[in-house]
């Protein structure tokens, strides 16, 4: 789903004295591989090494995957790529992304030695035949342990739906290190919506990037005034009869289009992957391999940017506040 860039400011958290300074709860990243990648693609020049293998979305990708290290100080990382191959969504409707374009061959050639830059880096990635990304993120939050706050970072609004009290959304918005962040007060403010409301307004208003049609007559405006007004898809149908007689019409009509929506937009939570969350920190590079892997792709930049990391042996500073912190933290 791309619906451009919500105009959202991060909040600037004032400083908190001695006294009063509490520690941020962990947090876990999970990033959305295949968004990322792509980010990472376009926001670059074509890169390559002098034997001309293309290495513009690798750097990009490292790039972005170090300012989160450095701007959030995950306790873990995970990256979730979609899979190769037909989901359990082209099952329910055959057209499902029908009309996007393949992966361009520079890109595709690519996500090999992304994959293998995390796993050098110690980070986790995972994909599951059947299954998107985003599920497989969906799958995680799950499972993530209950005094963890949790970052998504992807371009790909679908996840809003996933929002709570513990997890927000980074929505990449120029580059591969400028972030805006979306919680629950900025999904409420910006779009007028609730986290399980964003599956009905998709599935009301449509989502061109995966092909999937809306009502002909609703927009995103008229989409999210049915839904403030009604609540829920279901809420618009038992109120159907207090509906403009255009707007009954093209309903009833396309009533079953936006079930179908819907089971295609809503992001599963059970794909049969497992819940590991492994501890990071910069002691866990496998830095001779990871060094190798950065000469052989002609990084030197990116190689000198690590070096000096780990010299400094990179800390959490004394009066590291998380992003958010007090709008997240769940009070106990």
């Amino acid at each position: 789903m791309d619906r451009g860039v919500l105009s959202i400011n991060r909040p600037v958290e004032p400083k908190k004295s001695a006294s009063n300074h509490r520690e941020p709860p962990p947090i876990v990243l999970l990033l959305d591989g295949h968004s990322l990648a792509y980010r990472a693609f376009y926001a670059l020049p074509p890169l390559t090494t002098s034997a001309g293998k293309p290495t513009g979305a690798i750097l990009g990708f490292a790039n972005m995957v170090l300012h989160l290290i450095e701007e959030y100080h995950p306790s873990s990382l995970v990256v979730t790529f979609d899979a190769p191959g037909r989901t359990f969504r082209h099952d329910l409707e055959k057209e499902y992304k029908a009309q996007r374009k393949p992966i361009p061959d520079p890109l595709q050639e690519q996500f090999p030695g992304i994959k293998d830059l995390l796993s050098l880096m110690g980070l986790r990635w995972v994909e599951q035949p059947g299954y998107e990304g985003d599920d497989l993120i969906g799958t995680l939050l799950k499972k993530l342990p209950l005094d963890q706050l949790a970052g998504i970072v992807s371009s790909d609004l679908d996840l809003l739906q996933l929002l709570d009290e513990k997890t927000f959304l980074l929505q990449p918005i120029k580059g591969v290190t400028i972030l805006k962040t979306i919680d629950l007060t900025v999904l409420e403010k910006e779009l007028g919506l609730t986290p399980p409301q964003v599956v009905d307004f998709i599935a009301l208003s449509g989502d061109p990037s995966d092909n999937i049609p809306g009502v002909p007559g609703i927009g995103e405006k008229t989409a999210t005034r049915l839904l403030r007004q009604y609540a829920s898809w279901q809420g618009i149908r038992d109120h159907l009869a207090d509906l403009p007689p255009s707007l009954q019409k093209m309903v009833m009509e396309h009533g079953k289009q936006v079930d179908l929506n819907r089971q295609l937009v809503v992001i599963h939570q059970d794909a049969p992957i497992e819940d590991i969350f492994p501890p990071w920190n910069w002691e866990g590079i496998h830095w001779e391999q990871l060094l190798s892997k950065l000469d052989e792709i002609e990084m030197k930049k990116l190689k000198n940017r690590l070096l000096k990391k780990r010299e400094k042996s990179l800390v959490v500073p004394d009066d590291f506040e998380l992003p958010l912190f007090s709008t997240l933290h769940r009070k106990q």
